[in-house]
């Protein structure tokens, strides 16, 4: 099944450290990545749905101090995928494995059973991992990397055998996607105003960059276009004119992919 991932945007997560300026956690790199860390809620059972789910987390885990929700993906019982960290942020979700380990927790609690629709999520997010960092990452439970309970006896139990889904429901990994032509850097000046304006703050917005604007992005170029884009260069650790808050053919490729 093609991962389709519920960007922090949408489903409504605040600035990372309730600072719009904050970058947020450090950057990893995909090769740093080599396991993949499955967890559960805890205790209890889940009973909330849908984007209150996440919203939930992250509120726990403000609460703990940190920069805001810890997995870097989140998956509910409907097989719905919400971005935390996302592939290249650390982690807050094993101590010792926040940068080798992608976590991520399958909303259940105690001893509710996994849905074939959560276990084939979580499974394509291991494969699109895979994918993307180019090896087979190991894979845990939490508690192969710390003295816990999590993810419970049902959940670990079906990371021990493999990670398996049901005959039909496999999820095989999605090709590439390939990025919009670039439609040059004139497009993208003080002054400009044109549809390619709009097309670039979408996809800032889908990419999480939504908060530099106060309202809808595009057609016009403003100063919240160029610092949605100069967040997003810093974000791939660039710096001095490479992270000018104009896009260039990487910018917008990166963007688009």
């Amino acid at each position: 099944m093609p991962v389709s991932i519920i960007s922090r945007a949408t489903w409504g997560a605040k600035p990372w450290n309730n600072d719009p300026s904050s970058d947020g956690p450090a950057y990893v790199p995909l090769t740093s990545r080599t396991e993949f860390f499955v967890h559960y809620d805890g205790a209890h059972h889940i009973t909330r749905t849908g984007y209150a789910i996440p919203r939930a987390i992250e509120a726990e885990h403000l609460g703990n101090g940190w920069a805001g929700i810890g997995y870097n993906f989140v998956v509910d019982q409907a097989g719905n995928i919400y971005e935390g960290r996302g592939w290249t942020r650390q982690g807050a979700h094993c101590p010792n494995h926040n940068v080798s380990g992608i976590g991520v927790q399958v909303a259940i609690g105690g001893d509710q059973e996994p849905s074939e629709a959560a276990l084939a999520a979580c499974r394509a997010l291991y494969d699109e991992a895979c994918r993307r960092t180019g090896r087979a990452l190991a894979k845990k439970g939490h508690k192969d990397g710390y003295a816990t309970e999590c993810p419970g006896p049902k959940l670990y139990k079906w990371v021990q055998a493999g990670m398996p889904t049901k005959s039909g429901t496999a999820p095989t990994a999605p090709s590439k996607p390939k990025p919009p032509a670039f439609p040059g850097r004139d497009k993208f000046r003080p002054g400009a105003n044109n549809a390619y304006v709009t097309q670039l703050g979408k996809q800032l917005v889908k990419k999480g960059y939504g908060r530099f604007y106060k309202v809808g992005p595009g057609p016009k170029w403003t100063d919240a276009d160029r610092r949605a884009v100069e967040a997003f260069q810093r974000a791939q650790h660039w710096t001095g004119a490479d992270a000018d808050g104009y896009p260039g053919p990487e910018t917008w490729r990166r963007l688009f992919t």
